[in-house]
């Protein structure tokens, strides 16, 4: 009887700590990397690998993008390429209620979740009559003509330097520094990424991974799977164009070219990398595909002379070399790791768990 009660409590007080753990960290992490110093002790640009709050923040907003596409993609089981649609609505929507109408900073990011959810529902449509590669290629239009009316809507209103964003407040408060806007993303991140999970556990999204797994046979127990793709791609889009108008706000101004084809494939290639039909995959393929970039640079010399051919391929190809990087990232997890990321953690602890059970 006490053995029972012992063993199942370890687990549960090993992941209080762990959580414990985590949320010191996570709340830590502003003042080590604004102060460059960890509890007094100074830390040189190399030992805090080139990071700041800036890149923390844009990887967090990504992390709204990757959650929603995975949702999308690896939980619904509809592949989209337009996901820049979305963000572009988010973007457009908030230039439109704030910008030019005013509305206080909460009510435009719900303005924002509503018109991408309207988007969103109007670009899955397609997915109700056709399937494969004629749906991708639907999403493929669907992110040309949201661009289009977005490039319109900047020449009429702004002209060609782009649309500015005022600093968004909430009450009294302006969220105006990388410290208050890491205050502000990680809790959003922290609930979706939690709604996203209760969605998923429901009886409902038990129905999405059925109708992903297998379409005829969620059909035949009575699933609707017509409901549940509009529903999917309404979610999706709405964080999207969430996460878009937080991208523009955190940008301070932005114009159309932001949001181009190459902006839509980033997404793909972190949910690739983190684990597709995986929220926690999508955390941690937008944390490798934000933060590697600075952290390559920061291993860089400063000067290529002397350096040897890593240190000018660092110095003089870092680009090329970070794009080369992230295109065999890509390629090696589709042939050896599909699952990602997250399938390979997953491994990790199913053999450490069969070593501790053999001991």
């Amino acid at each position: 009887m006490n053995t029972t009660t012992y063993s199942t409590a370890t687990p549960k007080l090993g992941a209080w700590v762990w959580l414990l753990c985590w949320t010191s960290a996570l709340v830590y992490l502003p003042t080590l990397l604004t102060e460059r110093a960890l509890f007094g002790m100074a830390l040189s640009n190399t030992q805090l690998l080139n990071l700041g709050l800036t890149q923390i923040n844009l990887m967090l907003i990504s992390m709204l993008g990757a959650l929603s596409l995975n949702y999308l993609t690896g939980c619904a089981g509809l592949i989209s390429i337009g996901h820049a649609a979305f963000f572009a609505t988010g973007a457009m929507a908030a230039a439109v209620f704030d910008t030019q109408l005013g509305w206080p900073f909460p009510c435009v990011l719900l303005a924002c979740a509503v018109a991408g959810a309207l988007v969103g529902t109007l670009a899955g449509l397609p997915s109700l009559r056709v399937r494969g590669l004629y749906f991708v290629l639907s999403t493929l239009a669907v992110h040309y003509v949201v661009t289009y009316v977005f490039l319109e809507y900047q020449f009429k209103f702004f002209d060609v330097v782009g649309i500015p964003y005022a600093t968004p407040r909430i009450g009294d408060i302006e969220i105006n520094t990388p410290v208050r806007w890491y205050a502000f993303l990680l809790p959003l991140v922290i609930l979706v990424y939690l709604g996203l999970k209760a969605s998923l556990q429901s009886r409902e999204g038990l129905a999405m991974r059925a109708m992903r797994d297998h379409e005829l046979a969620a059909t035949s127990v009575g699933v609707d799977v017509r409901i549940l793709r509009l529903k999917a791609f309404g979610l999706s889009s709405a964080i999207a164009s969430v996460a878009g108008a937080l991208f523009a706000y955190y940008l301070s101004n932005i114009t159309s070219e932001a949001f181009n084809i190459n902006f839509a494939i980033q997404f793909i290639a972190m949910i690739i990398i983190g684990g597709m039909g995986s929220l926690p995959g999508s955390l941690v393929g937008a944390a490798i595909w934000l933060l590697l970039p600075s952290i390559i640079a920061g291993l860089s010399p400063q000067s290529s002379e002397d350096a040897g051919f890593m240190g000018k391929l660092l110095v003089e190809h870092r680009a090329q070399l970070v794009q080369l990087i992230f295109s065999v990232m890509v390629i090696v997890f589709l042939i050896f790791a599909p699952s990602g990321v997250a399938g390979l953690g997953r491994s990790l602890k199913n053999r450490l768990d069969a070593w501790r059970q053999g001991l």
